[in-house]
């Protein structure tokens, strides 16, 4: 399975996307059947579980998740720079976590001795591995069939459970990453699956509260498969976004707080230096979280990311360019 060639072009300029794939039909496959009342809540459960491992065995990382009913939703940095550093067995090691790999990798591990061309043809094996643990596709497609299998033995049924083709977006700079992420986490309380933005356990923002609660101490446990926002040098070299995680939370807070009536004034007021400081100086950041898939299409930024990644691609101009300079260029300074 390869990545589509815009896809892999636009990874020339930006490791992080936006995924996002969904039950076939719309059916609440992971949630309630709203026909039944059937509970199927525990494939959220299963589907984290598998989102986490996976980001531990490839060469892609979460930036975000959200599980939802009948849908999930990814934030994914790839970082093909580390794949093209793991030796031949690691990447064996890898791909066995996830599938059996061929007979001469199984006597590889095992550590019997190899022929010359049995080494070879090996070798040729780890390469397409390699490539394939740095792939979205590859990741997207190792995430949902083995629920879907699962699901329809559950079910005594055959059949799709997903959706054919998975919607991406890629995510330019940092503004539009940390919007893309705020949607992501604040979907389950806009569809009223929980109170609070961080009560919810099949988010990454139940995770990232967790870490910052005077309550936790294993920090590496709870991050397993899931990007540091900042951790000042301790553990990325490249941090997430250039703010903490109690400020991503507050953040978050501070959206999720804007469609109650009568607050959107006061918190818009707070949150303003921490957007203005992520270059989001638009007063619209609400609509912006909320409606962040309607607005946007294949590529988010500022008007000059689009530019850039237009040239490489070939294109004169790119979908819903107006939205991402309303939302994400600097307002001109002329006007101020």
């Amino acid at each position: 399975m390869a990545t589509a060639r815009k896809l892999e072009a636009t990874l020339q300029f930006t490791p992080y996307f936006h995924c996002t794939s969904r039950c076939v039909r719309g059916a609440y496959l992971c949630g309630v059947n709203r026909e039944t009342g059937e509970d199927f809540t525990h494939r959220r459960t299963w589907l984290k579980a598998r989102l986490l491992k996976l980001a531990t065995v490839f060469s892609i990382k979460l930036a975000a998740f959200a599980i939802m009913e009948n849908h999930y939703h990814v934030v994914l940095k790839v970082d093909r720079a580390s794949s093209e550093k793991w030796t031949e067995t690691e990447v064996i090691q890898r791909w066995h976590q996830i599938f059996k790999g061929n007979a001469l990798s199984q006597r590889f591990i095992k550590g019997e001795v190899l022929g010359a061309d049995e080494t070879q043809s090996l070798a040729r094996s780890v390469n397409r591995w390699r490539l394939a643990l740095s792939d979205i596709s590859w990741f997207m497609r190792c995430t949902k069939e083995p629920l879907a299998r699962q699901s329809n033995r559950e079910d005594g049924c055959k059949g799709r459970f997903w959706e054919g083709r998975f919607h991406s977006q890629a995510l330019l700079d940092t503004s539009a990453l940390v919007a893309c992420m705020a949607y992501v986490d604040l979907n389950p309380m806009r569809a009223k699956m929980g109170k609070f933005p961080e009560s919810d356990p099949f988010t990454s923002l139940h995770q990232r509260a967790a870490v910052v609660s005077p309550e936790h101490t294993g920090v590496s446990e709870l991050h397993s498969g899931l990007l540091y926002i900042d951790t000042h040098g301790e553990h990325e070299k490249d941090p997430v976004l250039p703010l903490s995680t109690a400020e991503y939370l507050e953040l978050i807070d501070i959206a999720a707080r804007q469609s109650r009536p009568g607050k959107s004034g006061k918190l818009a007021n707070t949150a303003r230096p921490v957007l203005e400081r992520l270059g989001i100086t638009k007063a619209s950041w609400l609509d912006l979280e909320l409606r962040f898939r309607d607005h946007f299409h294949v590529l988010v930024g500022s008007s000059a990311s689009l530019k850039n990644a237009c040239e490489i691609l070939g294109q004169t101009c790119a979908w819903g360019q107006r939205h991402c300079q309303s939302f994400f260029d600097e307002p001109d300074a002329s006007h101020s």
